[in-house]
């Protein structure tokens, strides 16, 4: 049965709960959430053309322009939540691919139910469990996101069931249409897991997976296990220090198998209120190409230095700046003269956040 369907039954299910729940609510809180980022980025290599190579966020060099846009409302109350929120610019125009183009302006609509004091069910196009950075830049330490950040799924649709098992540890099961995928394709469903411990205010360490067949069902399967390990440490609220490590494979046609795997460390510090310093290093290895296509025998293995600096001009208004090394084992990254083995550019932000 295409996934399409499940969800569409639980997106039923959810519908029914959220009308009987309406009937009783006296009340639900709403908060207005999105914002927009207007960047310039631009690489030394001066490569032809616009497009990045290797980045989603920022995707667009030598140009200023907005990288992302997005608006939208959480509703919340008497054991419902919903969300909707829509997006434009260069992260969904280079993002959202295939069948899913045409829904590259929607970037969340899902709607969750509270079965019990510990247990949620959600359905509809939701944020990805995987990975420890945000859709939005800003929420993150840096303005580009790691390797694997764009490695892996921005978002995902299907449902989720979640369990707070204590007051450190949730978990969460999760079936989807696929790796990244909003329109069902004829596809075998896709499963994914996610484990949160946070024994305290400080520490916060989460376990995700994902594990499905990546070819439609009239070829042989080609099955991707995926696992995203981060941790989080804040020993003061000043100084937050993040370790990542993502490990993948893949079956190949054949019989044999494609592996994957990224590791790294960010940093960010607040002197004062209004200014943060961050600095992250990483390394990708995919031999196979199999996450990143690169035209290179030893396939996408990438190391990565970056350090970015935040003003907070208004409360609403953050002024950005970054600067990214990426150096490869072989040529991968287009330049003005061919092809080179290393990528450094500066990025400019201006970022804006709904405040309320």
């Amino acid at each position: 049965m295409p996934f399409l369907n499940v969800c569409g039954y639980a997106l039923g299910v959810l519908l029914v709960a959220l009308g009987a729940a309406y009937a009783e609510a006296q009340r639900y809180d709403t908060q207005l959430i999105g914002g927009a980022d207007l960047v310039y980025s631009s690489s030394f290599n001066q490569p032809p053309g616009f497009e990045r190579d290797y980045t989603l966020q920022p995707s667009v060099n030598g140009r200023t322009g907005i990288m992302q846009s997005d608006i939208g409302i959480i509703a919340r109350g008497s054991g419902i939540q919903a969300s909707v929120v829509i997006q434009q610019g260069w992260f969904a125009d280079a993002n959202y691919t295939g069948d899913d183009r045409s829904l590259r302006y929607l970037q969340q609509a899902w709607l969750g139910v509270d079965l019990s004091n510990d247990f949620t069910l959600r359905a509809g196009i939701m944020p990805s469990h995987i990975g420890y950075e945000s859709i939005n830049a800003r929420d993150n330490a840096l303005l580009s996101r790691l390797f694997c950040s764009d490695a892996t799924p921005y978002f995902e649709t299907g449902a989720s069931l979640q369990w707070k098992a204590s007051s450190a540890l949730t978990a969460e099961v999760l079936v989807l249409n696929g790796w990244q995928r909003i329109v069902a394709t004829n596809r075998d469903i896709c499963y994914g897991s996610r484990l949160v411990y946070r024994p305290d205010s400080t520490i916060t360490v989460n376990w995700s997976t994902f594990y499905g067949n990546m070819n439609d069902r009239s070829l042989e399967p080609s099955m991707r296990l995926y696992n995203n390990f981060w941790a989080e440490w804040m020993p003061v609220p000043e100084v937050q220090v993040v370790g990542i490590f993502d490990v993948g494979t893949q079956q190949l046609v054949g019989g044999s198998t494609a592996r994957t795997w990224c590791a790294a460390l960010v940093g960010s510090w607040r002197p004062s209120p209004n200014w943060r310093i961050a600095s992250r290093i990483e390394h990708f290895s995919d031999p196979s190409s199999l996450l990143f296509a690169a035209p290179a025998p030893t396939g996408f293995s990438t190391t990565s230095l970056s350090a970015n600096i935040d003003w907070e001009a208004q409360r609403s208004l953050t002024l950005r700046a970054e600067l990214r090394g990426m150096f490869a084992a072989s040529p991968i990254f287009r330049a003005r003269t061919g092809v080179s083995a290393q990528d450094v550019f500066v990025t400019f932000a201006a970022s804006y956040r709904i405040s309320r």
